[in-house]
Formats: structure tokens, C-alpha cells, sequence
């Protein structure tokens, strides 16, 4: 097996903790707007911006993006923050500061993000609202996600 590798960028380790740095100071402002987003989508104050594709995936696209969306096997990277319908909070890349990489369609995460991360067009923010067939399903993930959880997940993803 051969590999080709491209060197896309350089920065100094300086330029690195500035970066990550500015990504962690946002965690706080996110986890206030999903916050919201919970409550609102819990009291049904949303349905008339939720769109829901034919899976049962709910979505709300905050910011449309540029460029195409992905194809079957493109290489993406998302930052994300994940909570229960309760609003706790159980993963997160922004506090680490690094966003998560992995290729579309794959079947390297979970149904609902292969098929909402599909709609996002590099720059693209949204809400997936996840059911649990497209989640962890009955089995859930012990012991942060239940057995049939929904999962809320706000997303951005990386131009």
C-alpha cells in the first residue's frame, strides 16, 4: 500500500496554541446557544425551521457555507458539541480545540452525522437533531448516552 502526502500548511507552535486557543474561548458561547436550542426545541419552537429528511434526521442549517457539499469518501472535519434532549452535554471538540476528521458515507461515525455532515458545505454551521436509529440505537453508549437517545449536536464544519 502506497500513500501520497500533501503538506497543506505550516505553522509555528505559537500560531498553534493561538488558534486552538481561540477555538476553546468559544465553547462557552456555543454551549449557551445549544442551551437555547434545547429549550426551544423542547417547548416545539422550532418546527417551522427544522427540516427533516426522509430518514427522520431534523436539521436546522445555520449558516449555508460555500463550495460543495461532500461526496462518498471526502475527507471532512467538523467541530461539534453534543447533547442529550436533557442539555447535558456529553462530547465536545471544542475544548481540546481540534476538530474531528473522518471520510463522509463511510460508516465511521454515527448514521445521522454520515447523513447531516453530507448536507454541509465547507464553512456550514448547523443543528442535527439525531433520532436514535441514527445514533447509538437501543444499545446507546454506556454510560454517557442512554439506550434510544436522541442526540442534539450543533456543527461546524471546516472550510
Amino acid at each position: 500500500m502506497y500513500y501520497d502526502v500533501v503538506l497543506t500548511d505550516i505553522e509555528t507552535e505559537e500560531e498553534r496554541q493561538s488558534r486552538l486557543d481561540v477555538v476553546r474561548q468559544r465553547e462557552s458561547e456555543i454551549a449557551g446557544k445549544v442551551g437555547v436550542t434545547v429549550q426551544q426545541y423542547s417547548a416545539g419552537q422550532l418546527a417551522g425551521e427544522i427540516k427533516t429528511t426522509a430518514s427522520g434526521l431534523k436539521y436546522i442549517i445555520h449558516e449555508e457555507g460555500s463550495g460543495d457539499t461532500p461526496k462518498p469518501g471526502n475527507n471532512v472535519s467538523v467541530h461539534y458539541y453534543g447533547v442529550l434532549t436533557d442539555g447535558t452535554m456529553f462530547d465536545t471538540s471544542f475544548k481540546n480545540g481540534e476538530p474531528i476528521s473522518f471520510p463522509i458515507g463511510m460508516g465511521r461515525v454515527i448514521p445521522g452525522w454520515d447523513e447531516g455532515i453530507a448536507l454541509l458545505k465547507p464553512g456550514g454551521k448547523a443543528t442535527l437533531f439525531i433520532p436514535s436509529q441514527l445514533g447509538y440505537g437501543e444499545q446507546g453508549s454506556p454510560p454517557v448516552i442512554p439506550p434510544n437517545a436522541e442526540l442534539i449536536f450543533y456543527v461546524e464544519r471546516e472550510k
